[in-house]
């Protein structure tokens, strides 16, 4: 006749083993939409404003070329001389009517339309910029979103099935077949279990707002993320620094600048030049042998003179800000260099962990998990050592999730590093 002990055992035995095949699956979900990385990405190249504005800089600069295309406007100038009191305006007072146009013969309109097509070059670069970092953002904050996600459900999960546990310990108590220390640890370990899903779910919350933020969402509802954690377990090569320097947008905004720079100091230097403006138009006078005013016509070349003034101060200036997006462009290439090298190695510690410790760390604790089970069950080990191996597992479990979701993470600090396009 079996003892209430053995009976107890195999039964315990059975519980755990379904607690352990519960753990492996994802707890049920509540209605909720379901996101993908990609459309993540989607709706918040759709939805974020501060893109939208970025674009409108490409719009502004658009406006400045079409304005620097334009010839100057005429000037048209009337006035009247030898106003005095008793003249017949008609023959007396002479009469002045004519138009000044400024004429563009010297470079100068050429080398602003030069600036206005260079700075449509870097704003359109600041856009690109723009956009690749709305996407970094979206993709670490959707990780780390996914992480915490699956942080959740485990232990959800967990919770659950852990009550059972304790029910059916509350029941083998009322029959003796237990103490009422070990259904206090059991009972311990369950409000334990509790806190730290309740702690989890504080954080995928944070999380997800964090996520739904990045994608400028402005509702804040309830979403499923369907992107698998253990994904891309490649290897990826190194990629030449020339190619990465290449494919950078943050260096084809720095060279942007850069010839932003060197086309507004030739516009400096045309700014010097003499101001040329043809002057044409009508005058009617009074000449001494005539009894009536004459129509006459008048013309004439208008140029400055750059005696004092020859635009010394702006052309410094000019020169001085072509030195400094060059070294701009030396700190862009510096931080580019670093930035790589930092997430290559980054992406292959991270891929070295979850390969050679956090998955054997997994298959280990659960092994531990089964022996436990199996001593406990045959009488060989006591309730706490159970429990703790039963903890060792959750925390590898758990430890695996925060791995993966790093590791996934380094993948996109590398893309990005990269210069990959999304």
């Amino acid at each position: 006749m079996k003892t209430s002990v053995e009976v107890f055992g195999r039964g315990f035995s059975i519980l755990v083993s379904l607690l352990l095949f519960l753990l492996s699956v994802a707890a049920p979900s509540h209605a909720q939409s379901k996101l993908s990385l990609q459309e993540a990405i989607d709706k918040a190249l759709e939805s974020r404003a501060s893109l939208k504005a970025e674009a409108e800089r490409v719009s502004i600069a658009q406006g400045n070329e079409k304005q620097a295309e334009l010839i100057a406007n005429p000037v048209f100038q009337f006035e009247n001389q030898n106003l005095r009191p008793g003249q017949t305006y008609t023959r007396d007072v002479d009469t002045y009517a004519y138009v000044t146009q400024p004429l563009d013969v010297l470079g100068k309109r050429k080398q602003r339309i030069a600036v206005a097509e260079d700075e449509i070059s870097r704003t359109e670069a600041g856009y690109q910029l723009i956009k690749r970092q709305i996407i970094q953002s979206v993709k670490l904050s959707y990780w780390e979103a996914r992480g915490a996600q699956e942080k959740l459900d485990l232990l959800r999960a967990t919770v659950e099935n852990f009550q059972k546990i304790i029910d059916y310990q509350s029941a083998q108590l009322s029959v003796g077949a237990i103490s009422e220390q070990d259904l206090l640890r059991v009972q311990l370990e369950g409000e334990r279990l509790k806190i730290a899903a309740n702690l989890a779910e504080i954080e995928a919350s944070r999380a997800r707002v964090q996520l739904l933020k990045a994608m400028g969402r402005t509702d804040f509802s309830a979403v499923l993320l369907t992107e698998p954690l253990d994904m891309n377990i490649v290897a990826i090569e190194a990629m030449d620094i020339g190619q990465v320097l290449s494919q950078r947008i943050e260096m084809k905004v720095a060279n942007a600048a850069v010839e932003e720079a060197q086309a507004k100091s030739r516009l400096q230097d045309v700014s010097a030049r003499p101001d040329l403006n043809v002057i044409y138009g009508y005058k009617r006078t009074q000449l001494v042998d005539a009894t009536s005013g004459v129509n006459t016509a008048t013309a004439g070349l208008q140029i400055t003179l750059p005696i004092t003034d020859r635009n010394q101060g702006n052309r410094a200036a000019a020169s001085a800000e072509v030195r400094r997006q060059q070294q701009l462009l030396a700190a862009t290439e510096a931080d580019i260099r670093v930035d790589y090298f930092g997430a290559f190695q980054e992406y292959q510690l991270r891929r070295r962990e979850v390969i050679e410790t956090l998955q054997p760390l997994r298959e280990h604790a659960g092994t531990i998990s089964e022996i436990a089970q199996a001593a406990y069950a045959k009488g060989g080990t006591d309730l706490l050592r159970l429990l703790d191996a039963e903890r060792a597992q959750l925390d590898a479990q758990l430890a695996y999730v925060q791995g993966m979701t790093e590791y996934q993470q380094s993948i996109s600090n590398l893309q990005a590093a990269e210069g990959v396009a999304p």
